[in-house]
């Protein structure tokens, strides 16, 4: 079987629903929530440790036993870059979990707010 056609009987993925177009809009409207294992990744790929981790990138307004949520600097993640007009995340090869499940859609708020802007 190659990728476009399915054998009898199984059914073929259904495909992304849009691409990604970079606009950085979900950045914006929401906050990465990490656990443990995302925030070891992080700060070993930033060369950083746990205090600066919480001093830096944890928003003290909610915590909720060992898991956090990144806080916004500037009305967006702390993380979010912009290179050449498009959204950059600064820690993308060890971004949070919930990052990485993110699949833009013509249906989400975020993407539709994206398309608009051009």
């Amino acid at each position: 079987m190659d990728n476009l056609t399915a054998s009898p009987g199984e059914t073929e993925p259904a495909p992304p629903a849009m691409t990604c177009r970079r606009c950085g809009v979900c950045c914006t409207r929401h906050q990465a929530f990490v656990g443990p294992a995302d925030i070891a990744r992080i700060t070993a790929y930033l060369g950083i440790t746990r205090d600066d981790w919480d001093r830096l990138y944890d928003d003290p307004r909610w915590r909720y036993t060992e898991y956090r949520l990144i806080r916004h600097v500037g009305g967006a993640c702390a993380f979010l870059r912009f290179e050449a007009g498009l959204a950059a995340c600064a820690i993308h090869p060890v971004k949070p979990g919930c990052c990485a499940a993110w699949q833009a859609d013509p249906a989400k708020n975020e993407c539709r707010e994206g398309l608009a802007k051009g």
